[in-house]
């Protein structure tokens, strides 16, 4: 058997090795690259892709974690594309959300993978499409795709997820930032994350005030309080994307 088609039935059997070599080929523009996801795209389709976008701040990757321990106390699987500023140095992922994140990585039912943006401007790595199909075709039930938190280029993930989060913090006046940016139209459900913070309230009614001007949306995007540290309001954010998901 050649070593594609090892890789190939590596990734069906959810190995993580194949999985990760699948991805390094892709990123590395390997001339096999193409050839592994034309062999695994009639696997892929089964799981459910969300999108975390959001400035740089607000804890997407804090959020994210307690996100993935509640799916994996439902008995869910989940992979995790972690789309991270590029390193001017080596070309490689800069902050390595996969250290943030150390605790899930031990899980086999988690597999998480930084990303380098590799200077793209939306927000999403060239390849992070195709990561997503290797993930999904590897059995996981979700797919996660942290953005790397620039703000109002991120809109690339549109293309990729199912369903939006847009994480924002108060007092980091990302409030009105996003209200002005294109995240406001891509954004299936807002979090106004530490929400304990004081101001959180008025984030949430600016938002809101927002959305009013934006009324002709079949689909009108909740706005949840979480305080990502604790947990709090973690299992309310996917009640929303469960209700997003029967909406679609």
């Amino acid at each position: 058997m050649d070593e594609i088609q090892k890789i190939v039935e590596g990734v069906l059997k959810g190995e993580k090795r194949s999985i990760a070599r699948a991805i390094t080929l892709i990123e590395n523009n390997h001339p096999d690259a193409a050839k592994i996801i034309s062999q695994l795209y009639p696997f892929t389709g089964k799981a459910y892709v969300i999108g975390v976008t959001g400035p740089a701040g607000s804890g997407k990757s804090t959020l994210i974690q307690k996100m993935v321990q509640e799916l994996r106390r439902m008995g869910k699987t989940v992979g995790i594309v972690a789309v991270d500023p590029t390193s001017p140095f080596t070309g490689g992922a800069f902050l390595g959300d996969r250290i943030r994140m150390q605790a899930l990585s031990l899980d086999e039912g988690v597999f998480i993978r930084s990303m380098a943006s590799r200077e793209s401007v939306g927000g999403l790595a060239k390849a992070t499409k195709d990561a997503v199909r290797i993930l999904d075709a590897s059995g996981k039930d979700y797919v996660i795709v942290e953005t790397i938190g620039a703000g109002q280029l991120e809109i690339d993930v549109v293309k990729v997820a199912h369903t939006i989060v847009v994480v924002l913090a108060p007092g980091l006046g990302d409030e009105i930032q996003a209200i002005k940016a294109g995240l406001m139209e891509i954004g299936d459900i807002f979090v106004i994350n530490k929400a304990d913070r004081e101001n959180a309230d008025k984030a949430v009614i600016d938002l809101l005030s927002a959305f009013e001007l934006n009324a002709e949306k079949k689909w009108k995007p909740p706005v949840v309080k979480t305080v990502a540290l604790t947990g709090e309001g973690v299992n309310e954010l996917l009640n929303e994307i469960e209700r997003h998901r029967k909406f679609l």
